[in-house]
């Protein structure tokens, strides 16, 4: 049996027209990959374009919080100078207590190896006047604020991640 040219021909465009649909099926799959992805991508740039707009805000609030708070001091200070009982210490233990417990909370934030490091230096009393104690509510009450801003943030952050995902 002898096979002519037209045969081969023929095969040749089965072959040919089998690779064109394989290559267009692949090329479709391919494009909506990349328009999957592309959403994806998309939808992930609005997201975090939106966290960033709640992390500034708690920011700028967080700044807001300090300066009210910084005015509040200034204006204590003025009044609590006229104070005949301002120079009146907090007694020792409860002082002792109060400075040692804001050192460990100010070494949480400064120490970023081990939180629970203790000094070996000699412990000096330092004393705290009641006057000083009215002026560090406000600087706690402010901190407060501050944190209390945080979380809404994260919060608000939560609750945008959780109502874009697909139910």
């Amino acid at each position: 049996m002898k096979i002519d040219n037209s045969f081969w021909l023929f095969l040749m465009i089965v072959g040919l027209g089998l690779w064109a649909v394989t290559e267009y099926e692949s090329n479709s799959l391919l494009k909506v990959d990349n328009s999957n992805k592309s959403k994806i991508i998309a939808s992930q740039s609005l997201q975090f374009n939106r966290f960033n707009q709640i992390a500034t805000s708690a920011y700028r609030y967080g700044i807001q919080a300090e300066v009210q708070s910084q005015e509040r001091v200034i204006e204590y200070r003025t009044i609590l100078k006229k104070e005949p009982t301002c120079d009146l210490l907090v007694p020792q233990p409860i002082a002792d207590r109060l400075l040692k417990y804001t050192d460990s909370l100010r070494s949480m934030y400064t120490n970023t190896g081990n939180t629970h490091t203790t000094r070996a230096s000699a412990t000096t009393s330092r004393t705290l006047t009641y006057c000083e104690a009215v002026v560090w509510v406000d600087y706690l009450l402010a901190a407060l604020d501050k944190a209390n801003g945080q979380l809404k943030g994260v919060r608000d952050i939560d609750a945008k991640r959780n109502n874009s995902k697909p139910h």
